[in-house]
């Protein structure tokens, strides 16, 4: 069984409204995306050796509904899309947190973005495409993908839940078999997973797992050592777990990794340079903190 640590990583004012994370592999680094509930921006940035920076305001908007981040290995770039309530996408990009550089618009979607449950977003190695899904007030995804090549364009994927009833989505990139994931965690702890390959015109809709616990948030990424997803669910009791999987027959978990009240918004994610699998918690009194693990099981 993996030892399981918590750290602080910092402090950011203004009221958290969500948390993003991921690593870059140009600098072996880790990063955080904070965004306020005022709309700013903001990137913290560590690695093994050296401690996580002050906060470093990348934009500003004016609101905000959801967004994602993640890094792009073609450009080395990091990339932060952020949806606002006029139901436009924008992007922020940079390899320099000081120097940042902005698009907006990015998109303009039709449909009305719905509530904060976060959005999927990932970069798919196979053809290099940036990804960013939202879901509509009827609950359907509308995926936007991009890069310096292609113009952003939107796909609509037809799903089978109601708004109401979905806590949260995210989403990640299989290297394994090159599929693209959207993670769709309902309220009553249910988790399905809407898939689909380069090739493939049409997305497929899989139930994963179902945690006993009424859930309120969920990230989800692939680890390149082992080939398993996780998915990381936040309960409404504050109950943060793990559930490991290649296919239904080959699972570990739903293991519990921590216990955190007053959780404002998760973000999970695997560092090749240690090793480990990264959630980080933002809580309502302005504190980011990380649950970090190696191979469970």
């Amino acid at each position: 069984m993996a030892t399981i640590q918590q750290n602080t990583l910092g402090h950011v004012s203004g009221g958290i409204y969500g948390v993003g994370g991921y690593t870059s592999d140009d600098d072996a680094s880790q990063h955080a995306i904070v965004v306020t509930a005022n709309g700013t921006v903001n990137e913290i940035h560590w690695d093994v050796r050296t401690a996580p920076s002050q906060p470093v305001v990348l934009a500003q908007f004016n609101g905000i509904v959801c967004f994602t981040s993640f890094y792009t290995s073609d450009d080395n770039y990091q990339h932060v899309i952020v949806a606002t309530p006029d139901n436009q996408l924008h992007e922020v990009y940079f390899t320099d947190a000081t120097h940042p550089h902005v698009r907006s618009p990015l998109f303009q979607l039709k449909s009305i973005i719905g509530t904060h449950v976060g959005m999927s977003g990932f970069f798919s190695y196979d053809d290099s495409l940036r990804h960013a899904a939202v879901l509509d007030k009827d609950g359907e995804l509308h995926e936007v993908t991009f890069n310096a090549g292609k113009q952003p364009d939107a796909e609509d994927f037809a799903t089978q839940f109601d708004l109401k009833d979905i806590a949260a989505i995210a989403g990640f990139y299989s290297y394994d078999d090159t599929t693209k994931h959207t993670v769709v965690a309902l309220k009553d702890g249910r988790v399905y997973d809407i898939n689909y390959t380069t090739e493939q015109t049409h997305a497929s809709t899989a139930f994963v797992t179902e945690f006993t616990e009424p859930l309120v948030n969920v990230a989800a990424f692939y680890t390149s050592d082992t080939g398993y997803r996780h998915i990381v669910a936040l309960a409404a009791s504050g109950n943060l777990y793990d559930y490991a999987y290649t296919t239904p027959q080959n699972f570990v978990g739903p293991t519990q990794l921590a216990t955190l009240g007053n959780v404002v918004d998760i973000a999970a994610y695997y560092s090749a340079y240690d090793g480990n699998r990264h959630v980080i918690l933002a809580t309502e009194d302005g504190n980011l903190h990380e649950v970090y693990y190696s191979h469970l099981g």
